[in-house]
This record gives structure tokens, C-alpha cells and sequence, in this order.
């Protein structure tokens, strides 16, 4: 089953450990069900309770609101591309993170207002079981956990100095070459657990087992909840809870530079499948379910049972428009053609066709997970949600601006950003605007909306001016998970 070490050519086996990245916010999660099981906490007390450093943002952050993602915190990790961080030469821990955390001025919504996928939740809610219990979190972990379920490889990596025995090695393909991943992180909570296939199994029952003397956790980490506007989330405490082929699943991926995980559970059929990998070119989630579906009754074809619901073509017409993701410059555009309606996002190829479903609810014909809700912006502050399987993109209307209209030079100068503690610089060549910082020495910008640029790399740059139209500042939003991040302009920096 594949090599854990391609220097010392040793073959993967049952004892093999592997990183397991995402998948361990199940069992952050998990602690946190253990403390509420010994009143120790509630998940409706304001996180700030236990971490009084979190600025207080104007409403008030509970701990379920951490669990599944709707809490609005910025993501770590897309703060950290933004500050130019070099994950093959530096590495982070908690401390580190959560002082970037407690560094930010905003967030990017309200509390239970959205879910955005975002690892700061799971680094707070590793600091609140340390706080609470007065142990580090692989102790707690192993004594309320991996004793109990006899899970023993299975640990929290905090330190890479540790000699970790039969550990697979990971690798990431690079111009044709196989590279070693050497990582120096050893941030935990939203990933960092280690574990086996053998360890994972024992774990997965109790999902699957009716009598386990961990059924009450498993309730815990499913139980499903609402956003404020009455939509259902598919993501619960630490996993996804939703269907294939009609059967109820519960699971979770992880991924990493060299390495991807799958844990996928079907308490009715008592099946799990585990993948793990430890390079990131296979896709352990495509695997999951292609070893599923072996398993499942066959599928049925429901698309042709629906009974496709119709819009008026004036209708139609109010959905059709350039759209693009808040906090990003993801762009897709909506269009009719031959009476129905296509989509096409910047990153694909082809236009793909929408069924409709119900009043502005369309699905992609081609792959049924991919949903779109077209909203009136009066009730929300977007115009259309994309919801791929478990996680949702929000996107805008927008009106491009004609090129011809933007001085490049207007926005050129040094910017500095106190929540990242970084640099811009932002300079003109051959008519186009490019941005520089660590790491990052020449990013090409393209006009968006007016004072807008993107960098196709799902980040957008929203300029300020003066009341007498000169630039003053920018803010950057990036991957839907980080929004208005200020940059304001140096005093001493001119427009060249």
C-alpha cells in the first residue's frame, strides 16, 4: 500500500502514522463535549469568559459559534499568506496565532450570521480546554479520549523534536520532482493530531455502534443548527453531517502540503471509510466515496424525477449579471442562453446550466451538490450564494470599471497595516499596477470595480480616498474568510 519513507523504502502498514490535519477538529471538538458533560462550560458562554484577550468585536461570540464556524473570525491561515508567510523555512505555534488573532480590529460578520470555514475557531477552542481543565490538550485528550477508546498512536504533535516511531514521511510533487515536506509548525487544535488507520477505526465506531459508551459524543458532534435566517448548516461540531445517495454521513477531510485525509461515516450501514495519504496528489476524498459506493444502493437518478420549477423570463432576466465573491476577487458571470440560465466562474472552463429548484434556488446540472441562491439584497448583504457540498461562497453584484478610466499611478505609494504588521508597496510598470511584499516581490493587479483591484488569487483590494480624491488607504479582503484588512498609506509617500 505504498511507501511511508522513500529514503529508507519502508512500506506503509496498519501501524504507519499519519498527519491528520483537519480531521482533528473533531476531536478538539470532542473535548470541548467533554467539558460541557462535567459542567465545566456551555456553549452559549461568550468565549471572551475564558479568553479575555479576544477583542470585544460588538456582539457576542459564544463558544458554539466557534464549533461551527459561524463565529466571523478571520482565518489564521489566510492572514498569514497575507503578512507573506513561508511555510517551507518558518513554522508557527498556538501562541503565535492566537496573538494574530487577538491583534485584529474586525471580522467578517456577525455571529451565527454565516458560516465561514475559518482554523482560528479550533485554535481558540484548544486554548479554552487548556484554560478550563489546567492540562495541555493531548493530556486531556488522552485521558478522556484515547484511553478510554484504546486509541494508542494516536497524540497531539506539538513539539517536532519528538521521535515519532513509524511515522509516514510527507511528500508534495514540484516541477515534475518529488519533494519531502519538512514542516516546522506545530500549531494544534484545528490540525496537528497524529494517528493510525487502526486508531481511526476504533474512533469511527462510535458513530456507527448503537451501544458505545461514547454515543452520547457522537450526539454531541452531529447535533445540527441554524444560521440566524433559519438556513441549515451541514456543518455541525468538528464534521460535516449530510447525505449521499440519500444516506446520512458524517465526515471530514484534511489536507496539508504533503498529505490529504478522509474520515466518512454511515451510521445506518455501520460502514466508515478512512483514506489516508501522505502526499498531496491523491485525492482521498474522490477515494472515499468511489469505496462508498461499492457499499451504498445503487444510486437512483432523481434529477429527471424533480419537476423542474419555472421562472418568468423577466425573472430570469434580474439573476443574469457579473458577480463576484465578497471578500475576494473571484468573479463568475451569470447568463441566459437558449432560455436557460449558465454559470460561469472565472476559474472555469465551460458554462455550466442551472436547473431550477424553487424561487431563486437553482442546482448545476451536472453535479446536483453544487446549489446557487439568488437573494434579494434588501434582506442580506449579498446577492447570490453557491453552496459546494458543506461550504458556501457569498457573492456581489458588480459593474466592472473600462480600463481607459483608471489612472494606474493614483494608487502607487508604500502602505502599512498595523493587524499584519506589514508593508505594501504598490508600483507601476508599463501601465499596470503591481504590488510587492515578503516573499511576494511583483503581484499583478487587474481592475475591478471603481478603486477596486484583484490578483486572481481570490483576494481583492478596495482603495479610500480624501475628500479631495487622493488615495489614502486600501482594504484587503481574501478567500471569503478575511475581510477589510487596513492598509493605510505612508505620510511620506508619494505617487510616482
Amino acid at each position: 500500500g505504498g511507501l511511508a519513507n522513500l529514503e529508507y523504502n519502508v512500506a506503509i502498514n496498519k501501524n504507519t502514522v499519519f498527519g491528520l490535519a483537519s480531521i482533528t477538529k473533531q476531536f478538539t471538538a470532542g473535548c470541548i463535549g467533554i467539558l460541557v458533560q462535567h459542567k465545566k462550560v456551555s456553549l452559549e458562554e461568550d468565549v471572551r469568559k475564558y479568553i479575555p484577550e479576544l477583542p470585544n468585536f460588538g456582539d457576542t461570540i459564544r463558544i458554539q459559534h466557534l464549533l461551527n464556524h459561524t463565529s466571523g473570525l478571520r482565518n489564521h491561515n489566510v492572514l498569514l499568506d497575507l503578512k507573506g508567510f513561508d511555510y517551507d523555512y518558518n513554522g508557527y505555534n498556538n501562541a503565535e496565532i492566537q496573538a494574530l488573532i487577538f491583534k485584529q480590529k474586525g471580522v467578517n460578520n456577525k455571529p451565527n450570521e454565516r458560516m465561514l470555514y475559518a482554523n482560528s475557531n479550533y485554535v481558540l477552542l484548544a486554548l479554552i480546554v487548556e484554560r478550563v481543565s489546567g492540562i495541555s490538550l493531548d493530556e486531556f485528550a488522552q485521558k478522556f479520549i484515547f484511553q478510554p477508546l484504546k486509541m494508542n498512536h494516536t497524540f497531539f504533535l506539538s513539539d517536532n523534536r519528538r521521535i515519532v516511531n513509524d511515522r509516514a514521511q510527507t511528500y508534495y510533487t514540484q516541477e515534475g520532482k518529488i519533494q519531502q515536506h519538512k514542516s516546522l509548525t506545530t500549531c494544534i487544535g484545528a490540525g496537528g493530531l497524529m494517528s493510525t488507520i487502526e486508531d481511526l477505526a476504533l474512533w469511527s465506531t462510535i458513530f456507527t455502534l448503537k451501544e458505545h459508551p461514547f454515543t452520547w459524543l457522537a450526539k454531541f458532534l452531529t447535533k445540527e443548527h441554524q444560521l440566524k435566517d433559519g438556513m441549515a448548516l451541514s456543518y455541525a461540531q468538528g464534521v460535516f453531517v449530510d447525505d449521499y445517495s440519500n444516506t446520512k454521513t458524517i465526515h471530514h477531510s484534511g489536507r496539508g502540503r504533503g498529505m490529504r485525509s478522509q474520515l466518512i461515516s454511515i451510521p445506518k450501514q455501520k460502514i466508515s471509510v478512512i483514506v489516508l495519504t501522505n502526499t498531496a496528489s491523491i485525492d482521498a476524498v474522490a477515494i472515499s466515496y468511489q469505496i462508498l459506493d461499492l457499499f451504498l444502493p445503487k444510486k437512483i437518478n432523481t434529477s429527471q424525477k424533480i419537476k423542474a420549477y419555472e421562472h418568468t423570463k423577466e425573472t430570469l432576466k434580474g439573476f443574469v449579471g457579473e458577480y463576484q465573491e465578497l471578500n475576494s476577487d473571484l468573479a463568475m458571470s451569470i447568463f441566459i442562453k437558449d432560455d436557460s440560465l449558465k454559470a460561469k466562474s472565472s476559474f472555469g472552463q465551460n458554462a455550466v446550466h442551472l436547473t431550477a429548484l424553487g424561487e431563486g434556488r437553482f442546482q448545476r446540472s451536472k453535479n446536483a451538490t453544487v446549489v446557487h441562491q439568488f437573494v434579494d439584497k434588501k434582506v442580506q448583504d449579498w446577492d447570490m450564494s453557491v453552496s459546494f457540498g458543506g461550504a458556501t461562497f457569498y457573492f456581489e453584484k458588480v459593474i466592472y470599471v473600462d480600463p481607459k478610466d483608471v489612472i494606474v499611478k493614483e494608487y502607487t505609494g508604500s502602505y502599512f497595516s498595523e493587524e499584519l504588521n506589514i508593508a505594501y508597496e504598490l508600483f507601476e510598470k508599463e501601465d499596470k499596477l503591481y504590488l510587492s511584499y515578503l516573499n511576494n516581490p511583483s503581484i499583478e493587479l487587474f481592475y475591478g470595480q471603481k478603486d477596486e483591484f484583484g490578483s486572481n488569487r481570490r483576494t481583492r483590494y478596495i482603495f479610500n480616498r480624501s475628500r479631495t480624491g487622493q488615495v489614502t488607504s486600501f482594504t484587503v479582503g481574501a478567500e471569503g474568510t478575511v475581510k477589510d484588512i487596513l492598509f493605510v498609506k505612508e505620510q511620506n509617500s508619494k505617487n510616482d
